[in-house]
């Protein structure tokens, strides 16, 4: 029964994405004397991305404007790195499936998720355009 239930999530896996988590570098770069940060991949296949809300929320960080969306997105939770996904990760999602004029939306990953019998991992992420 959970074999046919994983099956079907994952056949509502329309969409691809990328879940990096950010490495920063050991040592700052000898002419601006800042670290770089390189983003590796943990995460890289089919996933779902779903809104969990359309009330989009503005808020304001270091004085510039930004707009907060809460959504969900769901990977199959035995593929490789996908045990690995949680937060503080990004994830660049590319909706082309069904939109194929949409551009990539690049959203942070809020929390990770664990659950018995889970067939699908459900990672809370927020949507920030304004960077």
């Amino acid at each position: 029964m959970r074999a046919i239930a994983r099956r079907r999530a994952e056949a509502r896996m329309t969409d691809t994405c990328v879940v990096s988590r950010a490495v920063r570098s050991a040592r700052p770069d000898p002419v601006t004397a800042k670290h770089t940060v390189e983003h590796v991949p943990v995460y890289w296949g089919v996933c779902e991305y779903v809104a969990a809300n359309t009330a989009a929320r503005e808020t304001e960080q270091q004085g510039r404007q930004r707009v907060e969306q809460g959504a969900q997105l769901r990977i199959p939770v035995d593929a490789p790195g996908s045990a690995e996904c949680g937060e503080g990760m990004v994830a660049t999602v590319l909706l082309s499936t069904h939109d194929a004029g949409s551009t990539p939306v690049e959203v942070h990953v809020t929390a990770g998720h664990h659950q018995t019998f889970a067939v699908s991992r459900r990672l809370p992420v927020k949507e920030v355009s304004g960077d």
